[in-house]
């Protein structure tokens, strides 16, 4: 299931669009106006379903203000139809623009385009609660801040992430790490557990020791 965010002032275009979201993949959060919208922005939200005008701050000021801190995709809907309208909503960082009237299963369909779109993309990512593994670019990536990682400390989080809730021991992070013809002892996994949480931080508890055994991610579900 996705969250939507839908900063509208008309109540009875929020209450249509809630009732065919919500009996779909899309449920709806409402805000009235957008200062409430940005009072209810935070990371649980999906896509984010935008009007123009509305009173005390209008959808543009409303958009830049999102794009300073989040990627959530945007949604306008908006009555304004002008070509200047959509292009400046597009220059303040909108993903997708629909005018009133408009039928709620075509902005349905817009949504869960840009959302499973979006998806794809991030495919290439381990995510667990603040904690993000780029797979692509080999760097951890905590509150939007690249971590560089060894090579080895690459594959071992990428490990422990996988195999999240699995206690892993010793021996099988030594051989999918190692290798079967290693003949080191598993202090080479203490060692590099310890750089590990040492580059987690704050979220370095979220690699927990499983006494006499090895070791198990205990991160949180994104």
């Amino acid at each position: 299931m996705y969250k939507a965010l839908m900063i509208e002032d008309h109540k009875e275009v929020r209450d249509f669009v809630k009732e065919y979201f919500n009996h779909k993949e899309i449920e709806v959060v409402e805000a009235q106006n957008g200062y409430e919208g940005l009072s209810l922005l935070d990371d649980t939200i999906d896509i984010i379903l935008l009007d123009i005008m509305m009173p005390g701050i209008d959808g543009y000021e409303v958009c830049k203000q999102i794009r300073s801190q989040y990627n959530t995709l945007i949604v306008f809907i908006s009555a304004l139809s002008e070509d200047e309208n959509q292009l400046k909503a597009y220059e303040y960082g909108a993903d997708d623009y629909i005018t009133k009237p408009f039928k709620p299963s075509l902005l349905y369909a817009k949504c869960l385009a840009l959302l499973k779109r979006n998806k794809k993309i991030e495919t290439n990512q381990l995510k667990s609660g603040k904690v993000i593994l780029d797979l692509d670019k080999h760097v951890l990536v905590i509150e939007e801040n690249d971590i560089a990682l060894t090579d080895k400390e690459f594959k071992l989080l990428r490990y422990l992430m996988e195999n999240q809730g699995i206690v892993l021991s010793r021996e099988k992070i030594l051989d999918a790490l190692w290798g079967y013809d290693y003949y080191g002892d598993g202090r080479a996994v203490d060692t590099y557990i310890k750089r590990l949480r040492k580059r987690l931080g704050e979220y370095s508890c979220y690699i927990q020791t499983v006494v006499k055994t090895g070791y198990i991610w205990k991160g949180e579900e994104s």
